[in-house]
């Protein structure tokens, strides 16, 4: 994990962290920036800000390093979510090996892994959620799409993008009411399908709600905002390689 150097906006990022982090404790005296930076979600910077002080001192390079760890530790767990999806729909483990092998030997990928504190979270996280999607169908409980719920709240808070998985979801379960040669749908019907839909929606819009301070005073306009914001960004670059 020493073998990288700290992103370009590293330093943007843990500001933005302490600044969420300050607002959701003492959203009196401490208000949130203005700007677009606001927007950011924040579920994956609080906690790199709170592994810097359990793991390093007020060294810079060993707070570049405690974040190296974890951001490196969360692309591993999304590896792992890629493999086992693959076993659960082929039930090869060959299958589920080249999978993970794919996942962790692309040299750009596992480069950024350690030093993006942003875009690899969002693509490890949608990993772990289209894992759990998979779980959540077949376990057909309100525990799993709880869960799901969870992770999809985080998701969508990480990347506005995120967003997509949720109709998407939804989609799915309805497709569970067609008649399927007289299987039950987690044995009681439409009835369960309403039940795990519904547990599903109020898990990742009040997570979302929870870890997205921005949303806090005004949810409607600050959403509206942030997909404009993000629908037309600000700071247009080109990029060689994404």
């Amino acid at each position: 994990m020493d073998d990288y150097g700290a992103n370009w906006d590293t330093g943007t990022q843990r500001w933005l962290a302490f600044q969420n982090l300050w607002f959701m404790l003492s959203p009196e005296t401490h208000p949130l920036p203005e700007g677009h930076n606001r927007f950011y979600g924040v579920a994956f910077q609080i906690p790199l800000l709170l592994a810097e002080w359990a793991l390093s001192s007020d060294h810079s390079r060993d707070i570049i390093l405690s974040r190296h760890l974890v951001s490196h530790l969360f692309f591993l767990a999304a590896a792992l979510c890629c493999s086992l999806l693959t076993y659960r729909l082929f039930n090869n483990r060959l299958l589920a090996f080249i999978a993970l092998l794919l996942f962790l030997l692309h040299p750009r990928l596992y480069a950024l892994s350690f030093t993006d504190s942003k875009d690899l979270p969002f693509l490890s996280m949608f990993m772990i959620c289209l894992y759990l999607t998979h779980k959540a169908f077949a376990k057909d409980t309100l525990g799993a799409f709880l869960i799901l719920g969870v992770g999809v709240g985080v998701l969508v808070n990480l990347r506005i993008m995120g967003i997509m998985l949720f109709p998407a979801i939804l989609a799915m379960r309805a497709l569970d009411l067609l008649p399927r040669q007289g299987a039950k749908i987690g044995g009681g019907g439409g009835a369960h399908v309403a039940a795990t839909s519904c547990v599903f929606i109020a898990a990742s819009t009040s997570v979302y709600y929870a870890v997205s301070p921005s949303l806090w005073t005004d949810p409607i306009t600050a959403l509206t905002t942030l997909i404009q914001t993000f629908k037309n960004p600000p700071m247009a670059q080109t990029q060689m390689f994404q």
